[in-house]
């Protein structure tokens, strides 16, 4: 059996969803490495410019406060405007 048969034989939504985890698994790595060096780097730009006062935890402190309140909210949009317009509004707000 070709490899092309056995693309053909998988459901299409399947791989939809496939390609759509490993999307969120590449943005999601990039995040959380940024994340894990976030201090570092402003601490050296700190040493840099002392009159820098950014803080790298405050800033993920306010990053995971909005996704957990955008997360109780999901389901009440999704029910209101559909899956569609949700993963829409979803896309323009977290570019």
């Amino acid at each position: 059996m070709k490899l092309t048969e056995i693309i053909m034989k998988v459901d299409r939504k399947f791989v939809n969803v496939i390609i759509l985890g490993f999307g969120f698994m590449f943005v999601f790595t990039a995040f959380q490495t940024m994340g894990n060096i976030e201090q570092t780097v402003l601490d050296s730009i700190h040493d840099d410019d002392n009159s820098f006062t950014g803080d790298g935890y405050t800033s993920l402190a306010v990053i995971y406060a909005v996704f957990a309140v955008c997360n109780w909210l999901a389901p009440s949009i999704l029910s209101v405007t559909g899956p569609k317009i949700a993963m829409l509004i979803g896309a323009v707000t977290y570019a």
